[in-house]
This record gives structure tokens, C-alpha cells and sequence, in this order.
């Protein structure tokens, strides 16, 4: 081959090649413009797919805590059920008086749509009716027709309002006498101060479990600089006065004829120490609850949890008596107390088994003692024109099936065999069969209750006082027990606290020493009328 010809063909072959490599650089160039590409997609799918997570997440978290919220409301309405469908839980309210207003007829309720649910219209409210007329300035009351009207309620509170009243005592002579008016007279000799403050701080201290000086400094809030040493001797002069009337409601309650007793601890200060040095005692305040008349009962001897205090103001009692399993009440129904008939406290006994949580079977016996209280509140005497005899022939016929099985579980967890004697199941079932006898008692009448629950909220007043204070001596405790009695009498019974004191301080101040304690039994809670001032 020549040499042009042999240029010739390289040069071809060149061009050729040329040809071949600017084809693979177009398609790489096309390729890595497809990746990029597809490589921004991926990332955008990625972001895509993060973003669905998070929202995910969050739609999660959303639905937990609305669940969260869902159940903690649907718990709350339950309770608050149980607690209006519960007869013990049901507190008569005092029936205000008569508002005056503009209406000579009540309208009736209007329908909301909450659910069905009706506002609250508080009965017990003071009502003050206002006509508030168009104010537009264009408004011309000549020229329109009235068509109708609506109510818009709205509620105010004043707060406590203290008064200083000056008498003007005006002294005249009239044919050589003398002639001067009169005040009104204050339950302590020369005291300023009425009956209206010794029953605020009454209220405040032994109803709403206040110590002394956080009353003191309600006051001040509200306007009235008092002295706690002042509010002390109002408490304790006006006792004196109250003396006669403690005394009435001792023999009150036990003239009824169904009893509920329970004790509980409060803190004292001696003054005096102990050998040991301590000047702080758990003394005790037991009381007693009359279910038929609502009368409530404390006392205090010297902070003792003996038997003998209790034999000591039990006596004369002929009835039922409902407590729990504490050996100072072990010689009821025995000698001077054979008349006393004890019921026994099913709370308390399922409570031993509810408190082991991990044993199955204390489980499934606790639950055959709840299902007690489930038939119990299946009927409800005076609802649905059931009646104290159909109610007790449910009790006895619900009770005697029930009371056999539990009996039947409880035989059998005695009877195992080698069982420690410290088994804490073992101890439960010997509390409850040492019990067993007197249980079926509680199922012979309509109106017993199952157990003690009513007593034990009752001694809630006390519990939460002790949290705050120690009462300062015997004496101081003494007194404690005579308003608390008064007090939670008047919220058992539906009596205004305040009121009632207002009222009885003024009269048992008036009524000589020597006055007859059993006048004073119609002054009670449960008989008391307010007097014509």
C-alpha cells in the first residue's frame, strides 16, 4: 500500500473512531444528566417519605393523647355517677328563700344541647332581675313594638363584708326617771363582737378544716384586722355557753336506735412532758352517728383509746351498732351491753384482701365482696316505688347465695396444707371468718348499711386537721369535739353551719346555767328552727 493511501485510510479510521467516541460521550452525558435526574427525585422522594413519617408520628401522638384524654374523661363521669347514684354520698341542700321576681310564674328549664346536659340554675342563689333596654342611638321606645324578651344569666359574688355598727344610745329624763335604750346584746360580756363572728370562725375552723390563724388571715383579706389571741377567746368563752348543748347530743344519739362508731388519732401537745421527753401525744376522738337521726357525736377523754371510754358513753344504747373489728368494742352484746346488737364492716374486710394485689385468689374473693355491694345498688328504697319489704327480701335472697360461696372460698384457703402461719392471705381469711357469724346480721333489715364508709368520711374532718395543726392541750381538744359535732351534725342534717350558730350562741348565751338539759335537745340539728328576730 502507498503512502497516501495508507494516510488516506488512517485518516478515515480516525474519523471514525471520532465518530464512535463522541456517540459514547453523548450517551454518557445523556446517562449522567438521567442520574442527576433521578438522583433529585430520589431526594425528593426521601423528604417526601420524612415528612409522611414525621405527620405520621405526630397523628399518633394525637390519637394517644385524645384516647388519653377520652378515658380520663369517661373515668371522671363515671365516678362522678357512682358518687350522685351512691345514697350516702346524697347531702340535703337548705331551701333558700323565696327569690323575689318580676315573673309570677317559674319558666321551665330550656333544653341545651350539650349532650342533653341542662345548666345549673342555683336555686340557692339571691335573684336580682335587671330590664336592660336597646341603647342604640337610633332607638326610639315611642315609635317600636315590644316582641318579646330573653334571659341572660350571669353570676356575681360579693365577697365577705364586715360591718361597724354604732348604737347612738340616747338617755332621756322624764319625771325625775331616767329613761335609756337598749343594743342588742353580744353573746360575752363586754365583747364587741356578735354571734356572726364567733359562727364564721366556727365554720371556717371545724367545718371547712381551717387552722386559727389561716381564719384570721381570711378575715384580714376580707377587710377586718382580728387578733388571733382574740379569735382564740372567742372560740373558747362561747364553748362554755355551747356546754349544756354538747351535753344534750350525747344522750340524743344514743337514743337511736342504729349506730355507726369508729375512732381516729389527733396530735396533742401536752403541757406537760413526758418520762421520754416528748410533749406530743396521739391521743384519740371517737364518734358516733346516729343513721336515723344524722345526729354526729365526738368526744375526747384525755386522748384515750381504751374500752372503758367507749363502754362509758355507749351506755343506755339498745340497738344496732356498726363498726369495725377493734378490740375495744369485742365485750358488745356481753353483760351491761347485751341489749347492743354489732354489725360487722364489709369494707374493711375486703379491704385485706384487695390489699394483696398479686395473690390471685384474694383477688377473686375480693370480687365476690363487690359483687355484694353490686345487687345492693341494683334497688334503692323510695325509687321506683320500691319499698323497704321488697328490699329486704332481695337482700335475703342475693345475700344468702353470695354469702355461701365466699364462705366456701375462705373455708378453702383455711384448709390448705402447709401454709406459713404469717400467710398474709391466711390472716385475711381468719379476719373475715372470725366475723362470719355476725355478718348476716347486716341483710335482717332493709336499712343496714353493708359497711362503716359513712363514719370513716366523717373522720375526714379530723384526718385533715391533724395534717395542718396540733391542738394545743386536752382542753383545746375537748373543744374541737364539741364543734366538730355541731358543725358536721348541720352538714349531715342540710342546716346552714352558719346560721345555726348565729342562732344558738344568742340563745344558749341568754338562757340561764340552771336551764334543763333536755331543753336543749330541741336546739339539736335535727329538731332545730330558726327564732323570730
Amino acid at each position: 500500500m502507498k503512502k497516501n493511501e495508507l494516510i488516506e485510510f488512517l485518516q478515515r479510521q480516525i474519523e471514525y473512531l471520532q465518530g464512535q467516541l463522541d456517540e459514547a460521550l453523548s450517551s454518557v452525558s445523556s446517562l449522567t444528566l438521567s442520574n442527576e435526574k433521578l438522583q433529585s427525585t430520589n431526594d425528593r422522594l426521601v423528604a417526601t417519605v420524612d415528612e409522611l413519617r414525621k405527620q405520621i408520628a405526630s397523628l399518633e401522638d394525637a390519637v394517644k393523647g385524645k384516647g388519653a384524654e377520652l378515658s380520663k374523661e369517661k373515668a371522671a363521669r363515671q365516678a362522678v355517677q357512682r358518687l350522685q347514684g351512691s345514697p350516702s354520698e346524697r347531702q340535703t341542700k337548705p331551701m333558700p328563700a323565696p327569690a323575689v321576681s318580676e315573673t309570677p310564674e317559674q319558666r321551665p328549664q330550656k333544653k341545651r344541647t350539650n349532650n342533653g346536659a341542662r345548666r345549673k340554675t342555683h336555686p340557692e342563689c339571691e335573684v336580682e332581675t335587671v330590664v336592660v333596654e336597646p341603647d342604640s342611638p337610633d332607638f326610639n321606645p315611642e315609635a317600636a313594638t315590644f316582641i318579646g324578651e330573653c334571659d341572660v344569666v350571669r353570676y356575681v359574688m360579693e365577697p365577705m363584708r364586715f360591718k361597724k355598727i354604732i348604737y347612738k344610745v340616747r338617755k332621756y329624763v322624764q319625771d325625775e326617771k331616767i329613761y335609756k335604750g337598749s343594743a342588742p346584746a353580744t353573746p360575752l360580756l363586754n365583747s364587741q363582737y356578735t354571734s356572726s363572728f364567733i359562727a364564721g370562725l366556727a365554720e371556717l375552723r371545724y367545718l371547712h378544716c381551717m387552722p386559727l390563724e389561716n381564719a384570721v388571715e381570711y378575715f384580714r383579706a376580707h377587710g377586718f384586722d382580728l387578733d388571733k389571741g382574740t379569735a382564740q377567746k372567742l372560740i373558747s368563752k362561747v364553748r362554755v355557753h355551747l356546754e349544756n348543748l354538747y351535753k344534750a347530743l350525747g344522750p340524743a344519739v344514743v337514743e337511736d336506735n342504729y349506730i355507726c362508731g369508729d375512732e381516729t388519732y389527733q396530735k396533742v401537745r401536752l403541757q406537760v412532758a413526758t418520762p421520754s421527753g416528748r410533749k406530743i401525744k396521739k391521743g384519740y376522738i371517737w364518734v358516733f352517728v346516729g343513721m336515723t337521726t344524722g345526729l354526729v357525736y365526738f368526744f375526747y377523754d384525755d386522748g384515750s383509746r381504751s374500752a372503758e371510754v367507749f363502754k362509758q358513753h355507749i351506755k343506755g344504747f339498745n340497738g344496732a351498732f356498726q363498726c369495725d373489728c377493734y378490740s375495744g368494742y369485742r365485750h358488745i352484746g356481753i353483760g351491761e351491753m347485751s341489749g347492743i346488737k354489732r354489725l360487722p364492716c364489709l369494707q374493711h374486710i375486703k379491704r385485706k384482701f384487695l390489699d394483696l394485689k398479686d395473690n390471685p385468689q384474694a383477688q377473686e374473693i375480693a370480687k365476690l365482696f363487690g359483687l355484694l355491694y353490686h345487687f345492693e345498688h341494683q334497688h334503692r328504697i323510695g325509687k321506683d316505688g320500691w319499698t323497704a319489704e321488697k328490699h329486704l327480701e332481695w337482700r335475703q335472697r342475693y345475700s344468702k347465695v353470695m354469702l355461701e360461696k365466699i364462705r366456701m372460698r375462705l373455708t378453702a384457703v383455711k384448709n390448705r396444707i402447709g401454709v406459713p402461719p404469717d400467710d398474709p392471705l391466711l390472716a385475711a381469711t381468719e379476719h373475715a371468718l372470725k366475723q362470719w357469724d355476725v355478718i348476716p346480721r347486716i341483710f335482717a333489715s332493709p336499712t343496714y348499711r353493708l359497711d362503716n364508709n359513712k363514719v370513716e368520711r366523717i373522720n375526714r374532718y379530723i384526718s385533715l386537721t391533724r395534717r395542718r395543726l396540733t391542738i394545743g392541750s386536752h382542753s383545746g381538744a375537748e373543744a374541737a369535739a364539741l364543734y366538730h359535732s355541731l358543725a358536721i351534725t348541720c352538714h349531715q342534717c342540710g342546716v346552714n353551719v352558719f346560721d345555726y350558730f348565729c342562732d344558738i350562741i344568742d340563745r344558749c348565751a341568754a338562757w340561764p346555767p340552771n336551764t334543763p338539759i333536755e331543753k336543749y335537745r330541741d336546739l339539736l340539728p335535727d329538731r332545730w328552727k330558726p327564732s323570730q328576730k
